[in-house]
């Protein structure tokens, strides 16, 4: 089932930022624990990245 690209919460902002794109330019299709896809606003293009990990303190 497909569903419709959606706005990032504040949580997706920090991972898209993290793989070096623009949150602004950015809707999420489809998260998972270790991948994100993304759909750009402007190009419609689909692109999945693997999610960095954090640095735990």
């Amino acid at each position: 089932m497909k569903h419709r690209p959606t706005r990032p919460t504040r949580r997706q902002k920090e991972e898209i930022d993290r793989i070096r794109l623009d949150p602004d330019d950015w809707l999420v299709c489809c998260e998972t624990e270790h991948t994100i896809t993304l759909y750009n606003k402007y190009t419609g293009k689909t692109v999945t990245k693997v999610k960095k990990e954090r640095k735990k303190l």
